[in-house]
């Protein structure tokens, strides 16, 4: 998302991402974006809470209007149920998440891919 923002703004179309993996937002370098700390998988809200969910997109949406150079801005949310959710669920082996952790080095499918994010990195 965060390469096709950068497309978009260079061709003058703002953008805005709200995410809730901050590492992510990082690495990937979006023009704007707004960090939620909610758990992966509610970026737009806590579940069957339609109030939460409205403050939160309208929250990362006003960030069109207010930010006006690159960059992340945390969002002032907690939900701290979410994340004893979370918790409880990877008590259940059933359920656990069992992905590879995170590494924050880039990855690209084929060389081409790195030649091309390295040099928008340059720009």
């Amino acid at each position: 998302m965060c390469l096709i923002a950068r497309y978009f703004e260079s061709s003058g179309l703002p953008t805005i991402i709200l995410g809730s993996a901050l590492d992510i937002l990082e690495s990937g370098r979006p023009p704007r974006a707004r960090f939620l700390d909610y758990p992966l998988g509610f970026e737009s809200g806590r579940p069957f809470d339609p109030e939460n969910q409205l403050a939160v997109v309208s929250a990362g949406l006003a960030g069109l209007d207010t930010m006006d150079s690159p960059g992340i801005e945390a969002l002032d949310f907690t939900w701290d149920e979410g994340w004893r959710m979370i918790e409880e669920r990877n008590k259940d082996l059933t359920k656990q998440d069992l992905r590879s952790s995170r590494d924050t080095s880039p990855q690209y499918q084929t060389e081409r891919d790195r030649e091309l994010a390295e040099r928008q990195a340059n720009l």
